[in-house]
């Protein structure tokens, strides 16, 4: 390897936190990869997952309807957005579950406490608690790490457990003899070589991402560079056990569009990212789980600006090999007056913990006991263990 080119990779692409000594991803016992995609914002559930079968749905969504022409069927009277639709290959192939009137335990329409409770998996809001996927690392056999691949580092990993992570923001170039000087600099203290190292690993496995400007907030085609970043770590050989991603602009209250608007180009992003990392994961996807969910859903009746509001029950995807089959995953509670939520909002019938108690145990092999001590306080969450193999 040619260490200036190391270098000036990790400068110019912003390896950002130093939170492992080495990048040796050593693996717990099998080879499950888990990758959790948080959507901060909280989307429109009802426009990502058309429920066209229920009979209420034209009446209360009005002019934010969609015509079933414009909807990639699945099963049960559900379909895709215009912007999902080419998910369908994945739901052909048996690798994705859809999941619907899905909500965290705790009822808020704070985007801060949504994403406070979502992100350490309990069932109220509580001081400092370290992230569930953290918890995960901690109670995992054998040696194991995960990475963030985000602008800082996202709750769901903080925790004692230490992590990686690694931002894909633009730092600006340097010359190179600053990069010499710089070098000569870490290398002269033990501590902060090895984490400067670390670092320089992190950037040589996703290069060529930062030519893309490929940032959580970059803008058009931003979810699928990050994609391909999380990727490249995690097929590597002895890679990370499970990584955490996250994506803003997701709170559409005014001008949320239709076939081709605001909402529906993200969610064309957010499957093309999708695929991409599918693609980008090749031998290694046989045995990666990949979780998409958001901290609320949005209002069942959009409001007088073309958009939704802030809500509760939404919607939320499992891809992956190891999923049972693919399906649509509610407990439907449907759109009538008396069945929402406080009058507005889709009920919840789903708690987020069941689905993620799932997920862990059917990608690492965990034991339901395993499974509850991520989620202190859910002993009486039974997991979705139908979801996975």
């Amino acid at each position: 390897m040619d260490r200036r080119t190391f270098v000036r990779g990790m400068c110019l692409g912003g390896a950002a936190t130093f939170a492992l000594p080495m990048v040796r991803f050593a693996q717990v016992p099998g080879d499950g990869k888990l990758v959790f995609v948080l959507l901060r914002g909280g989307f429109d559930g009802l426009a990502a997952v058309v429920p066209l079968g229920d009979p209420d749905y034209v009446k209360i969504r009005g002019s934010m309807a969609f015509e079933a022409s414009d909807v990639a069927a699945l099963e049960d009277g559900f379909g895709l957005a215009p912007g999902l639709a080419p998910l369908r290959s994945v739901w052909e192939d048996d690798e994705l579950v859809v999941l619907h009137a899905m909500a965290i335990p705790y009822r808020t329409r704070s985007h801060f406490d949504g994403q406070a409770i979502l992100e350490t998996g309990l069932s109220r809001l509580q001081g400092s608690s370290d992230g569930w996927l953290n918890r995960l690392l901690q109670i995992m056999d054998g040696e194991r790490s995960g990475i963030a691949v985000a602008a800082g580092m996202p709750r769901s990993l903080s925790g004692p457990h230490p992590v990686a992570s690694w931002s894909p923001a633009q730092l600006g170039a340097v010359d190179d003899p600053y990069l010499d000087r710089l070098a000569v600099l870490y290398r002269a203290d033990r501590r902060l070589h090895d984490r400067f190292e670390a670092a320089l690993q992190l950037r040589e496995l996703a290069s060529g991402m930062e030519s893309g400007g490929a940032g959580p907030q970059a803008g058009r085609g931003r979810v699928a560079p990050v994609m391909t970043a999380a990727a490249r770590f995690l097929r590597e050989p002895g890679g990370p056990n499970v990584a955490a991603l996250e994506f803003s602009g997701w709170d559409t209250h005014a001008n949320q569009g239709m076939a081709g608007g605001q909402l529906d180009r993200l969610l064309g992003q957010l499957s093309e990212g999708l695929l991409t990392f599918r693609t980008e994961m090749g031998d290694a996807w046989r045995d990666t789980t990949v979780v998409v969910m958001t901290e609320f859903g949005r209002t069942a009746r959009p409001n007088g600006t073309r958009g939704t509001d802030h809500g509760t029950a939404g919607a939320g995807f499992v891809l992956g090999p190891r999923v049972a089959r693919s399906a649509v995953v509610t407990d439907w509670p449907g759109l009538g007056e008396r069945a929402l939520y406080q009058d507005r909002d889709l009920n919840p019938t789903l708690d987020t913990r069941a689905v993620l108690k799932a997920a862990i145990a059917g990608t690492f092999d965990l034991t339901g006991a395993q499974a509850d001590r991520v989620f202190p306080g859910s002993n009486d969450v039974r997991g979705l263990w139908t979801l996975m193999r």
